[in-house]
């Protein structure tokens, strides 16, 4: 079986914005996944772990990119990796 080659697409700033983004690729068939643990209530319900990572498939780096790029709360991730053409 072939192993897919994932990248780091991009860092946010909390749990609650990767899962939403994981969320958003997931629903457009982008197999994304984050190292946030799910979001639990601490604080009144605010997640307290921040800066997180979320990873997708090398193959789909650049169509995820185009997906994120269509919400403009997205546009200012830190260390967003940048697809080779």
């Amino acid at each position: 079986m072939d192993e897919v080659k994932e990248i780091q697409l991009c860092e946010v700033a909390n749990e609650v914005e990767a899962t939403l983004v994981v969320n958003l690729l997931k629903e457009d068939g982008i197999p994304a996944w984050s190292d946030a643990s799910p979001a639990t209530p601490v604080f009144g319900g605010l997640p307290f772990e921040s800066g997180h990572r979320v990873f997708v498939p090398a193959s789909m780096a650049h169509k995820a990119r185009e997906i994120l790029g269509h919400y403009p709360h997205f546009h200012n991730l830190r260390n967003v990796h940048e697809p080779e053409l």
